[in-house]
């Protein structure tokens, strides 16, 4: 199915669950799908991957983030699976 679902790696928020992180195939953006062990999770739309100032080092490289302004994964705290 060309719309499947493959994670690739996850990100946890809680001891509760957090998102599965799928990545595109050409790795310029990624979407998540809820990882809370409901019926029916739900998968976010496809977000480009943003290279964005790390707040806590200012001086320091950018960092990966998807969707900074709604999400805001670092893809640094994700876990490949």
């Amino acid at each position: 199915m060309k719309d499947e679902f493959i994670a690739h790696g996850s990100y946890t928020i809680s001891n509760c669950g957090g998102y599965l992180i799928q990545v595109s195939d050409f790795g310029d953006s990624a979407r998540m799908k809820d990882s809370y062990g409901s019926d029916n999770p739900k998968v976010s739309e496809w977000f480009e991957i943003e290279y964005i100032q790390d707040e806590d080092n200012p001086e320091g490289d950018l960092i990966a983030v998807i969707d900074p302004e709604g999400y805001n994964i670092p893809l640094s705290l994700v876990m490949r699976i």
